[in-house]
């Protein structure tokens, strides 16, 4: 039985997606442990995984 899921999703940017994600939505960041590529952040049961994807192109 599944009791957590984490989504893992693509990010251009780690300081801007960190700072919105943060400042705006109020995520705290899970891990002090700085990744270069990777982030982690949570909010209350929500926890999401970013990982660095430079070339995406979000159209």
């Amino acid at each position: 039985m599944l009791t957590d899921i984490h989504s893992k999703l693509p990010m251009r940017n780690k300081n801007i997606t960190k700072n919105y994600y943060i400042n705006e939505l109020e995520f705290t960041e899970l891990v002090s442990v700085d990744y270069e590529e990777y982030l982690i952040l949570k909010k209350n049961n929500i926890e999401i995984h970013f990982f660095e994807f430079k070339s995406l192109n979000p159209k």
